[in-house]
């Protein structure tokens, strides 16, 4: 069994992690497929993994893995893993923070712009010739001023309200009960204890909070409806926090104006799925973050602490420290 060897589930978002891993005596394996059964066969003496969503490491997946010492994810979300199995068996888990937060919060203004204006559909109706006749009754918004909210006011829900703040003068309102004062503080952003008051306020509703139980699923049919008429819906964070069929019929109702979409669950959508063929609708495909700065930090941001794991020492971004203070820890040492 090699004491160096690193499975990666899918290449790295740049190859500047796969040569560093080389370069530190890694031995680098990538399984570039969504097979789990293949994963578990070349998981046979692996001391760390590495993940890219959206593919799950699961309790079963962990148990293919009987050398493994650490889980790492490809950004800063760690949902795709099961971190309380991880912990049971003294498995670390690692991810990495702040590197997303510059170009996902670009990629939210826009999406907003692009809905304000409807982009998409002047681009599509220019090429066909149809948008003469229509430009003048086109509804078309302005940031400038308007009362924006975000929910989740971490790293990037933080950086979201900078941008739009000072960029674009907007009255900028904040829900996170978990946020830090420093963060908030930061941004300058009105922090509103109460989400339906953040709602009723808001003509852009900005979602960037983790995937937790508290937030999966936040907002549904109830959220979408106490929000102004005519407000925008733009999600950056993680598709499963909003519920799509009841976005799709805030949208058929014209209560809700427009939306905006870089994450949704599952990924991809079902190909009849209705929100592909609304033009409401402006998709990305969860691409905020992977621009080639970002991805070059995150791919040595990876490679520094896959390395630092393989000699037993912690690492800098770990999730579950405790697994590897146990007494069954798999800490190499």
């Amino acid at each position: 069994m090699s004491n160096t060897k690193v499975v990666l589930w899918h290449p790295m978002y740049h190859p500047v992690g796969h040569t560093l891993l080389a370069e530190a005596g890694a031995d680098v394996v990538v399984v570039d497929s969504n097979d789990v059964d293949e994963l578990k066969q070349v998981l046979h003496g692996a001391r760390v993994l590495w993940v890219r969503t959206p593919e799950r490491v699961t309790a079963d997946i962990l148990d293919a893995a009987k050398y493994l010492v650490a889980v790492s994810s490809s950004a800063f979300g760690t949902d795709n893993i099961d971190i309380a199995a991880a912990t049971m068996r003294g498995i670390l888990v690692f991810n990495h923070r702040g590197f997303g937060r510059v170009p996902v919060s670009e990629h939210a203004v826009m999406l907003i712009l692009a809905a304000m204006k409807q982009l998409v559909w002047s681009d599509n109706a220019v090429r066909d010739g149809s948008a003469w006749p229509m430009r003048s009754n086109l509804f078309l918004g302005e940031l400038e001023g308007s009362t924006v909210g975000i929910i989740g006011i971490g790293f990037l829900g933080s950086e979201i309200a900078r941008k739009l703040k000072y960029g674009f003068r907007c009255n900028v309102l904040g829900y996170d009960p978990y946020a830090d004062p420093r963060l908030t503080s930061l941004a300058d952003v009105e922090m509103v204890p109460d989400l339906y008051d953040l709602l009723r306020q808001s003509r852009v509703l900005i979602l960037a909070p983790a995937l937790t139980d508290e937030t999966r699923n936040m907002i549904g049919t109830a959220e979408l409806a106490t929000l102004p008429k005519d407000a925008i819906v733009i999600n950056v964070g993680r598709g499963q926090v909003l519920d799509l069929d009841a976005l799709a019929g805030a949208l058929d109702s014209g209560h809700v104006l427009a939306a905006g979409l870089d994450v949704f669950y599952p990924e991809p959508l079902p190909r009849r799925h209705p929100l592909l063929s609304n033009p409401k609708v402006t998709f990305t495909p969860h691409i905020g973050g992977i621009t080639t700065d970002a991805t070059v930090q995150l791919a040595r941001s990876a490679a520094e602490q896959i390395s630092a794991c393989l000699k037993g020492k912690m690492p800098r971004f770990a999730v579950n420290p405790e697994a590897w203070t146990k007494p069954d820890s798999m800490r190499p040492v």
